[in-house]
């Protein structure tokens, strides 16, 4: 070896030195200069291109991430058994790939793999790639640092790696696949053969966050290949990989050369990442009691337990949430408790914001969008409706291409993810796309966190509700196919009904005109006659579901939506009649010019239409009655029966007070004459309640020919001596509740008791259902009954002669279930009669 290569480099850089009595310490030595004596000059130029910052042990990274204890066992216990050889499931799969969202803990993770097998003596080397640090933002020092790793492992290795660099100096010059074979395999295959003795074999590499890897596409695709090689050439070593979902990372693995060899875990998929994150928050917030510097300030019982399922909701199986919470909670200059009162916004926020690093990563994911402007209005789909939009309405809503939602979110599968809509099978290109993190919803909702990022919500939703009505003005015309979740900006904010006093937030002049140009008529009279467009017509036979029952909801939306708003302003007020007066008059023409003879569809006219005006003095009790599926289904007046009952429904009092103004007198008794029909020829139909009524005599115990012997006595008889146990109560009321009140039972006694009843007819809704389990979920044919027996006093009375009427009057052959009402049934034939001598004097007058 010659004299200078013994010799210490020469210090002659005396910037930043300090003397000393005549001798002089230098500091901030480069490590490149200085090399102990005897080293060889290809260990020397492999130091240069190391990156020490990425190794998992580094001193450059400040508090890096690790796993907190007793969280992510199972993922650490397969990881670490697939290195041994313990999992037969992925023993022959050399490399895995951990993907997850931007914090679901991949770093933790690998760094705490990392740390216990290299406490074991199975790790080779690690690479922790870092967008924001360029020593380590690329692939140029990866083989470099693991080289520099596996060198301390084994002096063998170093000897061979420095002759191959001695040989070839240029090497670092060379592709990743040359300096892989020449630096890493090459070497390992002269090791390898002298440790064939040997129990425990360092074997693992771990290279984490490939996706920060920001040289280039192409760069990370080209690691990915130079592994899948190394694997195929050297199956001693196995590669633990670690990236988000990207999607041409996505797209990689998925290649069949790949494939093969990667056994996938996605951590979003760990079932146990909530309870994890709970266990974190739980075990932070303990260490935050007993050992702050302001533990004396904090209430008692802090955290409240309702502030920590929050906190675990909000993290969505990410521990970055939990893990910013926790940082910003136990800064040392604050009291805890206020500082989380800062998170829940319960008090002002502090200088330093509660979420500055979670934000950080957000800003820094979408802002690689290419279309930034158009990506940030398609997550305020997401942000409004919480993902339950499809990808298909979304595009239609903001007129662009099929399929330009998935392709413009391709670089953000880190922050959102793409599902099928199983409820909608018709449309297999209709995706919901969520976000991973409902944090990320927070932070685009806040205009102080969001920055440039942010867009009026408002201002969002009322633009949706806009371009939602000029679609459906031209849907026919332009024949375009929509789902039934397109109609959710309008939906969403009439199911919540505590948003009455904020209404003026959900209207506009641009809605107000568009609203104003709905042609409500032209739209309303295909679903009520059943008539519609060709391409409907092509639609129903293929199956589509259906584009007549979308507009119906679209159009009962519409109404209660101008109900909602109407009293915002003169203008709303004027719009909202003037749509609703064209519906009314569609709805009254159609029943004259199509249904002249249909007593279901007049039935439902007079009782949704006429009976709820104020003058007809109808109880509130018999508002708003759900007729049930099976009288109705199919009919063409789904679309009233399906919005106009609606509880609280915006619309319903001007309605009937114009359709009531709309009809003339001998018209309404008309209405009123077939609809009496239908109630009439309903209570008659035996064949439709004996069955019913046998089987309900059977249930009861009720001996039906003694009912008939002693019909107003049997009513009290059954109150005294009959009772249902408690399952069969509660079942039916949970099932039933639409239609009847909170059952109020009482023992012989008196006294309160949840195994006793009040009247026979809940009753019947409770010892049934021992035996007719099938019907808990469908209206029971006798409570059509029972609410048609009470609608005839209200009915009958306003109708005019009809001949069909008068003959089933005068049988008053009613069917034999109303045996088990006989006051209501008494009612009936009272009121039948009534009729008759009223048509009868007319007549004769």
């Amino acid at each position: 070896m010659s004299q200078s290569s013994t010799q210490p480099p020469p210090l002659v850089n005396l910037s930043h030195s300090i003397l000393t009595g005549g001798t002089f310490i230098q500091h901030n030595v480069d490590q490149r200069q200085y090399i102990h004596s005897g080293e060889r000059s290809g260990y020397k130029r492999l130091l240069e291109h190391v990156a020490s910052a990425a190794l998992h042990n580094s001193g450059h990274v400040v508090d890096p991430p690790k796993c907190h204890p007793n969280t992510r066992v199972a993922i650490l216990e397969s990881i670490i058994g697939w290195k041994q050889g313990l999992n037969e499931e992925m023993n022959d799969k050399p490399m895995i790939w951990l993907k997850g969202g931007a914090g679901a803990g991949k770093s933790a993770i690998a760094r705490s793999v990392a740390e216990r097998c290299s406490e074991e003596g199975l790790l080779l080397g690690t690479f922790f790639f870092g967008a924001a640090d360029s020593t380590r933002n690329h692939v140029g020092k990866l083989v470099a640092t693991l080289s520099y790793q596996i060198s301390i492992i084994f002096p063998a290795f170093r000897d061979a790696v420095s002759t191959s660099i001695e040989e070839d100096p240029m090497i670092f010059d060379r592709s990743l696949r040359t300096q892989f074979t020449n630096l890493l395999l090459r070497p390992l295959s002269i090791v390898l053969p002298n440790l064939s003795g040997t129990n425990k074999i360092p074997r693992l590499i771990i290279i984490d966050g490939l996706d920060e890897c920001s040289a280039s596409i192409d760069s990370q695709r080209d690691l990915l290949f130079t592994l899948q090689e190394a694997t195929t050439t050297t199956p001693f070593i196995r590669f633990l990989v670690c990236s988000r979902p990207e999607n041409h990372l996505n797209s990689t693995f998925g290649l069949p050369r790949i494939t093969h060899i990667i056994h996938t875990i996605f951590l979003g998929e760990d079932i146990s990442a909530e309870e994890d994150i709970r266990l974190f928050l739980e075990d932070k917030f303990k260490e935050i009691r007993e050992g702050h510097i302001f533990k004396h300030t904090l209430p008692t019982a802090w955290p409240r337990p309702e502030m920590v399922d929050t906190l675990v909701s909000k993290s969505s199986g990410q521990f970055i949430y939990a893990a910013t919470v926790i940082k910003y909670i136990e800064s040392p200059k604050h009291r805890p408790h206020q500082r989380l009162d800062a998170i829940f916004q319960l008090r002002p926020a502090f200088k330093d914001l509660p979420f500055k690093e979670l934000d950080a990563l957000y800003r820094h994911i979408i802002s690689q969008a290419d279309n930034l402007h158009t990506v940030l209005d398609i997550f305020q789909f997401i942000v409004l409706y919480g993902g339950f939009m499809g990808t298909c309405d979304i595009e239609m809503m903001l007129q662009l291409e099929q399929g330009d939602v998935e392709v413009m979110l391709a670089d953000l599968h880190s922050i959102v993810n793409f599902r099928k809509n199983f409820g909608h099978f018709e449309y297999d290109s209709n995706m919901l796309v969520k976000f991973q993190h409902k944090s990320l919803a927070d932070f685009l909702s806040e205009p102080q966190r969001a920055g440039d990022l942010y867009r009026d919500i408002s201002a969002s939703r009322v633009l949706h509700i806009s371009r939602l009505i000029s679609i459906f003005s031209g849907r026919r015309e332009q024949e375009t196919q929509v789902s039934d979740l397109i109609i959710l900006p309008i939906r969403h904010i009439l199911v919540p009904r505590a948003f009455c006093n904020s209404a003026i937030l959900y209207t506009s002049s641009d809605i107000l005109q568009v609203a104003r140009q709905f042609p409500i008529a032209e739209f309303s009279k295909p679903l009520l006659t059943g008539h519609g467009t060709q391409w409907e017509v092509q639609q129903r036979q293929r199956d589509v579901p259906s584009a007549v029952t979308i507009d119906q909801h679209f159009l009962g939306c519409f109404l209660d939506y101008l109900g909602f708003v109407k009293y915002t302003s003169e203008a709303a007020w004027s719009v909202y009649l003037e749509q609703v007066r064209k519906y009314c008059k569609c709805v009254l023409s159609v029943l004259e010019d199509h249904l002249a003879d249909d007593w279901k569809a007049h039935f439902v006219f007079a009782y949704y239409h006429l009976l709820h005006d104020s003058r007809h003095h109808l109880p509130r009790r018999l508002f708003n009655r759900w007729l049930g599926d099976e009288i109705f289904a199919g009919t063409i007046w789904q679309v009233l029966i399906d919005r106009l009952p609606a509880p609280n429904s915006y619309n319903l009092d001007e309605i009937p007070q114009i359709s009531h103004d709309l009809t003339e007198d001998i018209k309404q008794k008309q209405i009123f004459a077939l609809a009496a029909s239908f109630c009439i020829d309903f209570l008659c139909d035996e064949r439709r309640f004996s069955r019913d009524a046998n089987h309900r005599a059977r249930a009861t115990g009720i001996n039906r020919r003694k009912m008939g012997d002693h019909p107003w006595c049997w009513h009290h008889i059954v109150l005294r001596r009959f009772q249902c146990d408690r399952q069969a109560l509660w079942i039916n009321y949970l099932l039933h509740r639409r239609i009847t009140e909170i059952p109020m039972p009482f023992s012989r006694a008196g006294t309160h008791s949840r195994s006793r009843i009040s009247t026979f007819q809940l009753y019947l809704y409770y010892k049934t259902s021992k035996y007719d389990f099938s019907q808990h979920f469908q209206l029971q044919e006798w409570s059509r009954y029972v609410l048609l027996m009470d609608l005839i006093p209200y009915i009958l009375p306003l109708a005019g002669r009809y001949e069909p009427l008068v003959a089933m009057c005068k049988k008053k052959c009613l069917a034999s279930i109303s045996q088990f009402w006989p006051k209501e049934s008494r009612r009936v034939r009272r009121e039948m009669d009534r009729y008759l001598r009223r048509v009868d004097s007319q007549e004769v007058d």
